[in-house]
């Protein structure tokens, strides 16, 4: 039990320590995700910003995409995207 506190008390340094942007980022990974609602979505989507790809990277977007019925690990489709 001693040990979980003195972890805790040097979280609480470090947490202490950490400048704004940097709390709100570590609040982002450790807070449980909220649902949001189907129209907060699709707002929160027009508002993102257009990536820009390569003619390469969408020909590999569309071989992934064509070769049905198969399944892949993330990993695998990573290394198939060259990412």
């Amino acid at each position: 039990m001693k040990r979980i506190m003195r972890d805790v008390d040097r979280l609480h340094e470090i947490i202490d320590a950490l400048p704004p942007q940097q709390v709100h980022a570590l609040l982002t990974l450790l807070a449980p995700p909220q649902p949001i609602s189907d129209e907060e979505f699709a707002r929160r989507l027009a508002m993102a910003p257009e990536e820009e790809i390569d003619e390469g990277t969408t020909a590999r977007i569309f071989a992934a995409e064509a070769e049905h019925g198969e399944i892949i690990s993330h990993g695998e489709l990573k290394q198939r995207l060259g990412l």
